[in-house]
């Protein structure tokens, strides 16, 4: 009975990977942002975000000995990202969990990317990837902006009321600067967080551009295929 139900489960997680993890890179975004400041707050963030490695993990299809790799360098994250909320605060930690977060989501987005082209038709799970692809790349520029500003911390001007920066305000400023709405409140004040800044947001709007075109194109290709089928027939 339990080994069924363990195989049902693991059936269902590998079925529904790419709306799991989805789910996961949302609340990562998201829940850090209303659980209010300090120890809570950053309790969250680390949970939702260690959710979000290992269900990434599940999404990359690698080989059996690559995938133990993977796990081991998962598990390394995980302890890193505790160590904060565990008492253990230092630059170099955060260099560190940043150079980790950045590495290892190009990794993900690299296959999520691959699984979109590879794909022969558009399905759910293809605009699901699609959308995630560009969530994941807000925390990578996030993880590469807050890196900045922790080896120099007059890299960016801030508001009044942003007396600590944290992680949700450069995922704030990442996600914003992507977009190109850019509101003006966090600023980049040295060459390397303004080059950054633009190669964000021509990033962005290259990805959001590129992405539709493709799908869009995809999707004419499969009508021009039922078509032929239809005629054949």
């Amino acid at each position: 009975m339990v080994t069924r139900t363990y195989k049902k489960t693991i059936c269902w997680i590998e079925r529904n990977r790419f709306v799991l993890l989805l789910m996961a890179t949302v609340l990562t975004l998201v829940l850090p942002a209303f659980s209010g400041d300090g120890l809570l707050s950053e309790i969250i963030f680390v949970t939702t975000l260690s959710f979000l490695f290992i269900q990434s993990t599940v999404v990359a299809k690698v080989t059996k000995s690559k995938k133990i790799i993977l796990r081991i360098i998962v598990l390394s994250m995980i302890f890193v990202i505790w160590l904060k909320p565990a008492g253990y605060d230092s630059w170099f930690i955060d260099l560190v969990k940043f150079g980790f977060f950045v590495s290892f989501f190009i990794f993900v987005m690299s296959f999520l990317l691959r699984f979109i082209t590879q794909s022969a038709y558009v399905t759910v799970d293809v605009i699901i990837t699609s959308i995630n692809v560009y969530l994941l790349a807000g925390i990578v520029g996030a993880s590469l902006s807050m890196a900045f500003f922790r080896i120099y911390p007059e890299a960016y001007n801030f508001p009044a009321y942003i007396k600590q920066p944290m992680f949700t305000d450069f995922l704030y400023y990442s996600f914003i600067t992507m977009s190109t709405v850019g509101y003006g409140d966090i600023t980049p004040r040295i060459p390397e967080t303004q080059t950054l800044a633009y190669i964000l947001s021509i990033s962005g709007q290259l990805y959001v551009a590129i992405i539709i075109a493709f799908l869009i194109g995809k999707m004419l290709m499969q009508g021009e295929q039922k078509k032929s089928t239809h005629f054949r027939d």
